[in-house]
Parts: structure tokens; sequence; C-alpha cells
């Protein structure tokens, strides 16, 4: 829940059987660089991946169809990141309107869960390839991964609609138009019951999945003949995706949900201390900038669990980087060899065939990437 899991921070809040002054001016220096940070490399990484996935990639796999959606969720939300830059560095005056303000809340935590929910659907698929790949066979197709895809799109957009409805407000206080704040006197209880159901729907069942998904992998690898073979591409593939996708759970995700939780409490909670709900307020912004992160490490599963999308990328700009040069040192005259160069372009930029995820010239183990 962004700033929004609480009261306005700027004013008093209760505690100790007294009202305890805040001031979180601190957060807009933070959250203006953060987020910052979080644009230029999100926006390069998710674009280098739907370039490979859309252009370099000609048939669309499971895998890649999951890839895909994941890297739209993560460019819906660092697309409209620059509005969020311009309202903290404005020390929290927010000069878009509250269309945008609404939209603006509705796309951090549409990324939020769209991730879990893809990255789940991910190591299910993952699963029924390595664990079960005779029946995967039938089960995992691109078009039931498009099925699939959309109906986590269609989840998370009714699960996050309520945020719709919190929109910009006017603090006659600082006389600014405040947005990700929710008004104060809003009901707390309420906050708390919503914050409840994103916490076991969006975030310990699919986290459940995903750990019992990669146990399953873990024990078949170690129980088949690859595992003899530590060079094996297609094992050190799945470690390596273990290993990322837990580290976005527990790096971006749990951290956010278990210190919103424990705030809410607080906040609920009249009797708790004034350091204690400061504190707590402190360690929102850190949360919060942890979980906008997961917009950049996204790109990093596709890096380092593909080979053959690091090939492709690296292919797509070892041959941009010839066509140029040749372009520049040698600028035909003869209206037959412009032609004949132009069409040679064209060539160099075709669609491979495959997944992007899979080495060349290895065989297609994992029938997940169909």
């Amino acid at each position: 829940m962004d700033s929004s899991a609480a009261p306005n921070m700027n004013s008093s809040i209760s505690g100790g059987g007294g009202l305890c002054p805040t001031d979180d001016s601190y957060k807009y220096p933070v959250y203006s660089a953060v987020y910052g940070i979080v644009f230029i490399i999100g926006i390069t990484g998710n674009s280098i991946a739907l370039y490979v996935f859309l252009h370099l990639t000609r048939t669309k796999l499971a895998s890649t169809v999951y890839f895909i959606n994941l890297a739209f969720a993560d460019m819906f939300f660092v697309l409209i990141l620059p509005l969020r830059v311009v309202y903290y560095v404005r020390d929290g005056d927010w000069p878009f309107g509250d269309a945008m303000c609404r939209i603006s809340s509705f796309a951090f935590y549409v990324n939020l869960y769209g991730s879990i929910f893809f990255l789940t659907g991910l190591s299910v698929t993952r699963y029924l390839a390595v664990v079960h790949p005779v029946r995967s066979l039938k089960a995992v197709t691109a078009r039931r991964a498009v099925i699939a895809c959309v109906s986590i799109w269609v989840f998370v957009a009714l699960l996050t609609s309520p945020f719709l409805l919190n929109g910009q407000h006017h603090d006659a206080s600082s006389g600014r138009t405040l947005c990700f704040e929710s008004k104060s006197g809003g009901s707390l209880m309420m906050i708390l019951a919503m914050n409840y159901i994103a916490l076991v729907i969006g975030v310990l069942v699919p986290f459940a999945i995903i750990v019992a998904c990669y146990v399953a992998i873990a024990r078949t690898l170690m129980n088949s003949p690859m595992a003899q073979r530590r060079d094996s591409n297609a094992c050190k593939r799945a470690v390596r995706m273990i290993v990322l996708v837990l580290a976005v759970f527990v790096v971006c995700f749990i951290p956010y949900h278990v210190q919103r939780t424990l705030l809410l409490h607080q906040l609920i909670n009249r009797h708790s201390s004034c350091d204690t709900k400061l504190y707590l307020q402190k360690s929102v912004v850190a949360t919060v900038c942890f979980a906008a992160f997961n917009s950049c490490l996204d790109p990093l599963i596709y890096f380092f669990v593909g080979e053959k999308f690091r090939e492709r990328f690296m292919s797509a700009v070892r041959r941009r980087s010839r066509i140029t040069s040749a372009t520049s040192s040698v600028r035909p005259k003869d209206p037959l060899t412009r032609s004949t160069t132009r069409d040679a372009s064209k060539l160099h930029m075709q669609p491979l065939e495959g997944d992007p995820l899979q080495k060349e010239g290895e065989p297609q183990e994992e029938t997940d990437e169909r």
C-alpha cells in the first residue's frame, strides 16, 4: 500500500496516551531519487526484453508468453514513474490532476501483484516441464499460457481496483495537493482488512506455490542423470531461476507486506509508543523502494536464466554495429547497390525461431517452453 497504507503521515498520530508529532519530509528526496533510478533501469531493461521477445523471437512458447506479460506489467509501472518523481521533487504537491493520481497509485499495485502472479505461473509451468515432462506435452502450451495471463490481468485489476478510489485531496495545513496519501480520519480497520486480503491472496499463497514447485524441481534435478554433469545447461538454468525468483520475493515483496501489516497494527493500537510508530513509518519508505525495484530485477531473470536470450540480444547488437559501421564507411552511389545494402540489412534483423531462453543447438528438454 504505498503511502496510502496509513493516514496522512504529516499529521499527528495517537500513541502512548497522547499525540505523536510526525514529519516525513525526509521521504521526498529518497523517493524522487529511487524512482528516478528505477525508471532509467526499468525502462531500459524491459524495453530490451520486449524487443527480444516480440521482434527476435518468432515462436512464442509458454515461458515466453509469461515473460512478455511480466515485462508489460513492469513497463506499465515505470512509464508512470516520472509523475511520482515530479510529485516528490515538489515536496509532495501533485500537479497532474485527480485521474492521473488514481492511475499512478493503481499502476504500483498492478505491477506489484501482476509480477507475483506471472512469476507464479512461470514457476508452475517450469514445474510441469521438469517434474511431469510427459503430462506437460499437452498441459503446457502457448495458447493456455495466453489464457492464464489474461486471467491474471483481470484478477489483478479486480484485486487492486480499490486503489482507484483513492485520489488526490487538498491539505489545508500546507496548501498542497496530496496524492498517494489516504485522508486523515480514514478507516484503518478497512485498510487493515484489505491488507490481509492482499497479503494472503497476493503474497503468501503464490509464495507457497513457488516454493513447493522449486522444491519438487530441485529434487527431480538432483535425482536425474543431468545432476551428475555440473556443466549441464538445463540444470544451471533451473538453479539460477530458483535463486532469482526467490530473491525477488525476499527482497521486494515480503519485506513490504510484513512492514505494512506491522505499521497498520501499530497505528490501530492507541497504546503503542510514539517511537515504535515513528520507526515503522520511516521504514515504510525503505520497503516501498525495495518493492519498486522489482521492475529492475525482473529483467535479470530473462538475462541470466536464458542463455539464448543473451545470445539473441548480443547477436542483434553485433549485427546492428556491423551494419552501422559498413554504412558509415561505404556510401554506395549506385541505386542497385543501395537497394542491396537495404535488403541485406533487413535480412540481418529477421526474427529467429525458437525459445529465447534455450541455448542454440541444445535439445528442448524443458517442455514448458512450448
